[in-house]
């Protein structure tokens, strides 16, 4: 094994070996007693000897190891504070992980483990517990995201400040549970009903420390009814929401603090930029499926904060006013397969820090409208840095520029 350039010894006293794609094997006879952080990035390290030769180690980092199952021996880590298996195959923790008492991080990203077991109830130290990944069902543009089913006395684990993603479906209990943890920073909530709206809305009013929420119902087309929040956490500065909407929730106009808004699958048949456009901080907004109707509109000095626009899959969409003024900070404009849209925003020439206009799926007869001296708006979008048409084409993404 090599460590800052040099070979390292039998018994040497290291506190920190880090594992890359072309590193050495450790060899079975190499003991680090004294060894603190352990550092692995190698999907082909094969770990044959296991972890007994360090029992001090606080901080074990296994991204990409070749585990299909969880390792019995890591339990007996009882230093354990931060403990990674992203993009690992490991598919179940072990009650038995109730032994690592100390545990603050555990970082499960891209695992393919779908529930915790009631063990970790017990690491009252638990600070973060992440475990989310993604696959394209639904969309073509959009990942879904998977999570996992938490154990019934998830409400213990009150210095919890990071978890996500929870998978509640039908277990109505774990969503008013949720709201003991008083201490979050940032939840993500996944395959919720139409009847769970109430229990949400419920949790909401508690989590006052908020800043980052990821909301998502199990079909795209049920309704969550949260209007019943009168006092939203108020410090949220991310907002994801990807579910149905008889309204927007009027309380989400009233952060201040909201930098980044996701409207998924919302169908709202009210304009919403008229509802965000007065929102202090937002500097990303991205509607996709969230609006039914025909025309988009925006007033005079609105969004003065935003500088990324993503409007995508609005199928009756034919026409976005953006009056001289308004996005005055613009830098990316991103449309996406809306199909019925006739040309580009009016007012688009108003737009002077515009950068990038990124046209994904667009039909061949809006492409014309822009298109170098041919085409009858090149002159709203000839200050534009960047054009890029994407397109499906062969089987695979095709991208070229226009400007």
């Amino acid at each position: 094994m090599i460590a800052n350039g040099t070979r390292i010894s039998k018994n040497e006293k290291v506190r920190r070996l880090s594992i890359r794609e072309n590193s050495e094997e450790v060899q079975s006879d190499m003991r680090f007693p004294y060894l603190w952080s352990f550092l692995s990035f190698s999907s082909h390290h094969s770990f044959e000897h296991g972890f007994r030769n360090y029992k001090l180690l606080r901080v074990l980092n296994l991204d990409r190891a070749p585990f299909s199952c969880f390792p019995p021996e890591l339990v007996e880590l009882i230093h354990l504070r931060y403990l990674s298996l992203r993009w690992t195959m490991i598919r179940e923790l072990p009650e038995s992980i109730r032994k690592l008492k100390y545990l603050e991080i555990l970082d499960l990203k891209g695992s393919t483990v779908s529930s915790l077991p009631s063990g970790i109830t017990q690491l009252t130290c638990l600070c973060q517990i992440r475990n989310y990944r993604y696959s394209f069902q639904s969309s073509l543009f959009f990942p879904d995201t998977l999570g996992m089913r938490v154990p019934s006395g998830i409400g213990r684990l009150t210095s919890l400040q990071k978890l996500g993603s929870v998978e509640v479906n039908e277990d109505y209990e774990s969503v008013r549970e949720l709201g003991k943890l008083t201490q979050l920073r940032r939840l993500g909530i996944l395959k919720l009903r139409e009847e769970q709206g109430m229990d949400l809305c419920y949790t909401l009013e508690r989590l006052k420390l908020l800043t980052a929420m990821y909301v998502v119902s199990l079909n795209k087309k049920d309704f969550l009814q949260l209007d019943s929040i009168s006092s939203p956490p108020k410090y949220l500065q991310r907002l994801y929401l990807k579910c149905s909407l008889s309204a927007l929730p009027g309380w989400v106009a009233s952060l201040q603090y909201i930098s980044k808004l996701v409207l998924q699958y919302s169908n709202l048949k009210s304009d919403p930029l008229k509802a965000l456009q007065k929102l202090p901080s937002l500097v990303v907004l991205e509607l996709r499926q969230a609006y039914a109707g025909e025309e988009l509109w925006c007033d005079p000095v609105g969004f003065s904060k935003l500088k990324r626009l993503g409007l995508h899959e609005l199928e009756r969409l034919q026409r976005i006013r953006i009056a001289k003024g308004s996005m005055s900070g613009l830098e990316r404009l991103d449309i996406t397969a809306c199909t019925v849209l006739e040309t580009v925003p009016d007012g688009i020439e108003n737009l002077k820090n515009i950068e990038d206009l990124v046209l994904w799926e667009m039909p061949s007869t809006f492409i014309k409208t822009v298109e170098r001296r041919r085409g009858e708006d090149f002159w709203k979008v000839q200050h534009i840095t960047t054009i890029t048409r994407i397109y499906k084409g062969g089987g695979r993404w095709v991208s070229e520029t226009l400007l």
